[in-house]
């Protein structure tokens, strides 16, 4: 069955192109039977608007959201008998209050969905180009302590609490993936989006122990809550595989997990 549960679309989203209209139009064209509409959720704070936002205020962001809710339910029941519209979001992790932030609007907006994503780590955008993503590895500490979400019950995480990442990226992979597990444990999101897109400017460094620790302490507890891995076809853009690389895909498959697939498109032709 064709179908997709990651877009976006120009009129919602300034790093996108095209009308919400034109992209379900599109998924219809291409005889999608049901397709996911996850704009990003707000942002809150004027330091975590993108350049091409520069001329938005927050509170813009989240008007902005609320009119594409109401966009997306109207196709919904324009195209009903064409296609399945579920509508949804894509979440963020910025700051503490970003998850209960996000719960909110769920509930307020009654989505059908969550799209649980990680796209800053230590406040930095980690996938919107190189330059942010060097100045979020810029912030790394020798003596990064582990994080409240490094260690759990439900964990399969046994290094003691002297281990401390020993390079720039080894710390900012950890942040990532204690970042995520935050996500995960909140919102327990029926999507996890682009599972290690942290790799998007790092695609040869090798992962270690203390990150694999992490991915599988992830993946476990996605899998427990009945959570599904999104194929994510955007990574063919920067490597040989979609996100999750191979090797966390063959991980994903050995314990068990379950996969949806996701174009993570930004307009009707991308």
């Amino acid at each position: 069955m064709p179908f997709s549960l990651h877009s976006h679309s120009g009129q919602f989203c300034k790093h996108a192109k095209g009308e919400l209209e034109e992209v379900v139009q599109e998924a219809i064209r291409r005889k999608f039977l049901v397709y996911g509409l996850s704009e990003h959720c707000p942002r809150y704070r004027v330091q975590d608007l993108y350049p091409e936002e520069s001329h938005l205020q927050p509170s813009d962001l989240a008007k902005t959201f609320s009119e594409f809710v109401l966009e997306a339910r109207r196709l919904q029941l324009k195209y009903k008998s064409k296609i399945t519209l579920l509508v949804g979001l894509e979440s963020e992790n910025i700051t503490d209050s970003s998850t209960s932030e996000i719960i909110d609007l769920v509930s307020k907006h009654d989505l059908d969905y969550v799209v649980g994503s990680v796209h800053h780590v230590h406040e930095t955008p980690i996938d919107f180009d190189r330059e942010t993503f060097e100045v979020a590895l810029s912030k790394y500490s020798p003596n990064y302590p582990l994080s409240d979400y490094s260690v759990s019950d439900n964990a399969s995480i046994n290094d003691p609490i002297s281990s401390y990442p020993k390079s720039p990226e080894e710390s900012l992979f950890i942040s990532y993936f204690d970042s995520q597990y935050q996500i995960l444990q909140h919102l327990r999101p029926m999507i996890v989006g682009h599972f290690d897109v942290i790799r998007i400017y790092r695609p040869k460094y090798k992962l270690t122990d203390l990150i694999w620790q992490r991915i599988e302490r992830n993946v476990e507890f996605v899998i427990g809550y009945g959570g599904l891995f999104e194929i994510n076809s955007a990574g063919f853009k920067y490597f040989d595989d979609a996100y999750p690389l191979r090797d966390i895909f063959e991980l994903i498959i050995r314990k068990g997990g379950k996969f949806t697939i996701s174009d993570d498109s930004h307009g009707p032709s991308m």
